[in-house]
């Protein structure tokens, strides 16, 4: 629609089981919608990456963030890039819907 906004960002802190450990991670809300999953990881879990830094990895993503709609991208060195990301994918799935 036009002059439709992105819908306001929420954030749940939550435990994500990955790579045989717990890991500090966030639930990304649209409204009410799930639309990411991301997980803190160390340098070390990064090691293939350019940086060789931690950051937030995108777990999963849903609608305009999912790998349907994107491809995915590298880790986001802070959480708020990666907040920004998420945005920048709403904004525009919402502009073609």
């Amino acid at each position: 629609m036009p002059g439709q906004s992105t819908p306001n960002i929420s954030l749940q802190p939550v435990s994500v089981m990955s790579d045989g450990g717990s890991h500090e991670g966030r639930l990304v809300f649209s409204g009410s919608d799930l639309v990411a999953v991301f997980a803190k990881i160390s340098a070390e879990e990064n090691a293939g990456g350019r940086s060789g830094r931690g950051g937030w990895f995108l777990e999963a993503g849903f609608g305009p963030c999912g790998i349907l709609m994107t491809h995915q991208p590298s880790v986001f060195p802070t959480l708020e890039e990666a907040i920004a990301w998420v945005r920048e994918r709403l904004k525009s799935g919402l502009a073609s819907s």
